[in-house]
């Protein structure tokens, strides 16, 4: 009887401490919903989709290419996320959270993008027109009383 109750005392926390792990895997695993894969070649960027579902969007980008690229991303809500440069016959992850609406993909290496490695992302979902504004001007001049 005195055996069991140590035992209780040492399992309980060991059972608490393997709950709380694995509701931590299971958080981490939940946060990363999607996963596209990116490859950058001269002159190009290669998508394995063009569209994501909102939230934390994971690009794995691999360079095929025989010169060092990198890849930025932006849009609505991301003003400017980018890889450091990766070397040929290497890859990179970089994790953006991203909501509704498109995002542009270049690769930011001077001349690179000018040359055609960029592409777009687009996230479904609501997105908001700005309201157009009009602006009107009276070209007619009144004379002024008196001059």
């Amino acid at each position: 009887m005195k055996l069991t109750r140590p035992f209780l005392l040492a399992a309980v926390p060991a059972v608490a401490l393997l709950g709380a792990a694995t509701a931590g895997v299971v958080a981490h695993a939940s946060t990363t919903k999607t996963t596209i894969n990116v490859t950058e070649k001269e002159f190009r960027v290669t998508l394995s989709s063009h569209k994501a579902a909102a939230g934390r969007v994971r690009l794995v980008v691999r360079n095929t290419g025989r010169y060092p690229h990198a890849l930025a991303i932006s849009g609505t809500g991301v003003k400017l996320k980018r890889t450091a440069l990766i070397a040929p016959g290497k890859s990179a992850v970089l994790l953006v959270d991203l909501r509704s609406g498109r995002y542009s993909l270049w690769c930011p290496v001077p001349g690179h993008a000018a040359q055609g490695m960029k592409a777009t992302l687009t996230l479904p979902g609501t997105t908001v027109t700005p309201p157009t504004t009009t602006t009107t001007t009276n070209t007619t001049t009144d004379p002024i009383p008196g001059y």
